[in-house]
């Protein structure tokens, strides 16, 4: 069941970063269509492995409040969509995990960042985060070597 999970969360992270790239922006109800389904995908999940769900309900909700406080003092420099996109990978690769994928963020955001200053591209313009997110969510699976909950 986790590989389909993978699975999912890879096609819906594949398909935000072309509506990045293309508009720059993803509707809300798409965010939170794929978040819905992932979010559906982990309690099957618990459901198979007899976990605990309420509490896996309850400390996802509790990171869903940090993630969008977040998203509120950073919203100058990192769009909201991004945030969203965060918490989607975090319900895909559990939280343990999650440092991974913060790590293989970093390095490639700094990587992007590094090619655009010697580019000299225009500074004003924002760039699409989503195809980074999804770089680090394939690292993550690939270094991580599976989901912790």
């Amino acid at each position: 069941m986790i590989y389909i999970t993978y699975i999912v969360t890879f096609i819906i992270l594949v398909f935000y970063s072309v509506l990045d790239i293309k508009y720059r922006e993803i509707p809300a109800w798409l965010l939170y269509a794929g978040t819905a389904v992932v979010f559906a995908l982990c309690i099957a999940s618990k459901i198979i492995i007899k976990a605990d769900i309420i509490g896996y309900v309850i400390i996802s909700s509790a990171i869903y409040g940090v993630i969008c406080l977040m998203a509120r003092s950073l919203q100058k420099w990192v769009g909201e969509a991004d945030f969203d996109v965060i918490y989607l990978i975090y319900l895909a690769v559990g939280a343990r995990n999650l440092v991974i994928f913060s790590f293989s963020m970093f390095a490639l955001s700094g990587v992007m960042y590094a090619w655009l200053a010697v580019c000299k591209s225009d500074r004003d313009r924002r760039l699409p985060l989503i195809p980074v997110l999804t770089a680090a969510y394939v690292m993550t699976i690939t270094l991580g070597g599976g989901v912790s909950w």
